[in-house]
This record gives structure tokens, C-alpha cells and sequence, in this order.
């Protein structure tokens, strides 16, 4: 039998319940320890998941019987403890956003290389059959060359949901809005499918509810690989539409609403209309478009399954902090052309921080 892969969680909110699901759900995961500044949480769990309590996350991460930690935080805190975390020789597996900054993401990076751990951002999207079908397609050129690549990622949340943490919708401690908080699965999504942006034209705005940043974006893409693309991002829409995406190419189109291929039309020649086939990915998962706990944990448990076998052999990772810094790169790109009210490259935000 294999021995116990003992994970340290750090935060005991709402999406440590998804963490601690995955790791119980693989024959070699075992929860030590969570820690949390509301100590009745930290209890809360350790009593529902049968852990310890740790003082600190400063002390949880100093364990011995602790091989990885999950970092489930508010977003401005991931990267100091992360890093800390690294730095104790153990794995990290980070919520999403990684981080609020590319100079906090990079260093992630470097932590986890200098110090021979695993670092992996949890994008649990990656996992799903349906975008994973359309990134073959692409990559095999089944549309021909790409013309477009859209993304629309419209949620609904009420001013009590940013009411209920004082980090929500704050730059120093959310990062950003919709695009930050919930667009950035989506956002990760696209760029997984459709390669790497070269330049983005964005505006964002406030407009129903009282908080320090966005919830409206919308913003045109210009992607390395020649394809123009649409993302729009909201946490204002009523009722929350979910994740959108279109692909359209010369030989053929896919449309993917959250998990499910509604749309898959092919032909051989770019002179010939592409014919319409049945996709044979129907959708299964829930949607978080109008609820932040509206989703299911199966992609929670293949992340948490790979990551420990990566952890163990030094395999790679269904997604790595490199990969998690793209999505973040591209927000900052976006923030900064709002910002100036003008096109971004995405390598100019990324100048200072080379890997």
C-alpha cells in the first residue's frame, strides 16, 4: 500500500469544502491539518474532515507529516503563503487567481523551481472532455485557420455577496472584479484552447453595485496566432448567463457553453458551407453563474489526483504556475489598456518578470 500523501489546507472557506473532497477522494490523500484566522472555521472543518487544527498557517506549514498544502485564502494572501509554503519544501496547489499581481505570481514560480515542489493552480475546467476536444481540433487545424475565438463569462451576484468578506471587490486583497474573481476560469479556458493573446483593446466599468472595481468588461483580442477574439466578463448580469465560447475558422465552427458542445460544424473546403454533426459532449456539470457554490467537484478531484502524482514522480501538471501566470498576465493587460483607454501589448505587463 502506498503511503499517505498528507495535505495542510490553509483557510477553511467556502472553497476548502472542494479541496478537502478531492483529497479524501483519492486513495492516498489524507487532510492533516487547516488552519484559519476564524478559529470556529478552522474547527468547523477539522470536525467535518476529521484534521487538526493548526494555530497558524505559519505553523501548519512547519509540519513534517504535511507533504502538500492547498491554499484556499483570499486572493492577496495566496502569494506570501505559497511562497512560504515552497520554501518549507512542501507542494502547493493554489486557488485561483494565483495571485493578484505578476510580480507576486512570478515569484510563486521561482519559489517552487528553487526549492524542488510542485506548484499547481487550480483551474478545474482544464479537466472537462468538451474543451479538451476543441483544443485537439485546433491544434490539428480541423477549423482551418482561426478567424475568431469569443469568450462571454456573464455571472450574476447580488451587493450581499461583497457584502459578506470585507476582501471581496477590493483591489488590494480580490485583485480585480468579474474579470479577476470569476471571468479568470473562463479566461484561463479560452487561452487553453485558442493559444496565447498578442494585444488587447478593453473597457471596464461599475455599474450595480458599490464596489472598488469592475463589474462590467468587455474588451477585442488579437491572438499570436493571427485569430481576432471578443471576452466579456460581468458580475452583473441577471440571471448569470455562464461561460460562452465560439471558435469559427475557415473549414468549421464549435460552440461550448460551459461543458456541454452545442455546436460542431465542419467541411473540407473553405469554399464548401461546413456541415453540422451531432458533437457527442453533452454538459453534466452545474453552472456558478448565479451562485459562487454552484458547481461540482469532480474537476477538483482529477486536479487533486494529478497533482499528487506529479508531486511523486515530477510529472507535469494539468496546470502549472506558468500556465496559471498566462491568464493573469492577460487581466493585467486588460486593466492596463482600460486604464490608458488604449490597445496593450501582453508581453509589455510581463516586461521585469522573465522566468
Amino acid at each position: 500500500m502506498a503511503e499517505k500523501f498528507g495535505f495542510g489546507i490553509i483557510g477553511a472557506g467556502v472553497i476548502s469544502a472542494w479541496h478537502a473532497q478531492g483529497i479524501q477522494a483519492h486513495r492516498d490523500g489524507k487532510i492533516v491539518a487547516v488552519s484559519d484566522v476564524m478559529k470556529a472555521s478552522a474547527e468547523k472543518f477539522a470536525s467535518q474532515y476529521h484534521c487538526e487544527v493548526s494555530a497558524d498557517w505559519k505553523e501548519l506549514i512547519r509540519r513534517q507529516d504535511i507533504q502538500a498544502v492547498c491554499v484556499c485564502t483570499p486572493s492577496g494572501l495566496h502569494a506570501e503563503q505559497a511562497i512560504a509554503a515552497a520554501r518549507a519544501g512542501k507542494h502547493v496547489l493554489v486557488e485561483k487567481p494565483m495571485a493578484i499581481n505578476l510580480r507576486d505570481a512570478t515569484e510563486m514560480i521561482r519559489a517552487a523551481r528553487d526549492n524542488g515542489v510542485k506548484l499547481g493552480i487550480v483551474f478545474q475546467k482544464r479537466t472537462e472532455e468538451a474543451p479538451n476536444r476543441i483544443r485537439k481540433a485546433i491544434a490539428g487545424g480541423v477549423f482551418g485557420k482561426l478567424i475568431f475565438g469569443d469568450a462571454s463569462i456573464k455571472y450574476w451576484r447580488n451587493q450581499a455577496y461583497y457584502d459578506s468578506a470585507a476582501w471581496r471587490g477590493t483591489w488590494a486583497m480580490d485583485g480585480g472584479g468579474c474579470t479577476m474573481n470569476q471571468g479568470i476560469h473562463g479566461i484561463d479556458l479560452l487561452l487553453y484552447m485558442m493559444g496565447d493573446v498578442e494585444k488587447i483593446y478593453a473597457k471596464v466599468d461599475t455599474v450595480a453595485h458599490h464596489i472598488e472595481v469592475e463589474d462590467v468588461a468587455i474588451a477585442i483580442l488579437t491572438y499570436k496566432n493571427g485569430a481576432y477574439g471578443r471576452l466579456q466578463t460581468a458580475t452583473a448580469t441577471n440571471p448569470g448567463m455562464g461561460n460562452c465560447f465560439e471558435v469559427n475558422g475557415t473549414l468549421g465552427s464549435a460552440v461550448l457553453v460551459e461543458d456541454a458542445i452545442t455546436s460542431w460544424a465542419v467541411s473540407e473546403s473553405k469554399e464548401v458551407l461546413a456541415k453540422e454533426t451531432v458533437a457527442g459532449i453533452e454538459g453534466k456539470a452545474g453552472t456558478a453563474a448565479s451562485s459562487s457554490t454552484q458547481f461540482p467537484v469532480e474537476g477538483h478531484i482529477i486536479q487533486v489526483a494529478d497533482f499528487i502524482a506529479a508531486a511523486r514522480t515530477g510529472g507535469d501538471l494539468i496546470c502549472s504556475g506558468e500556465d496559471g501566470r498566462r491568464s493573469l498576465a492577460l487581466i493585467m493587460a486588460l486593466y492596463e489598456s482600460a486604464r490608458r483607454k488604449q490597445e496593450v501589448l501582453v508581453e509589455e505587463v510581463l516586461k521585469g518578470f522573465e522566468l
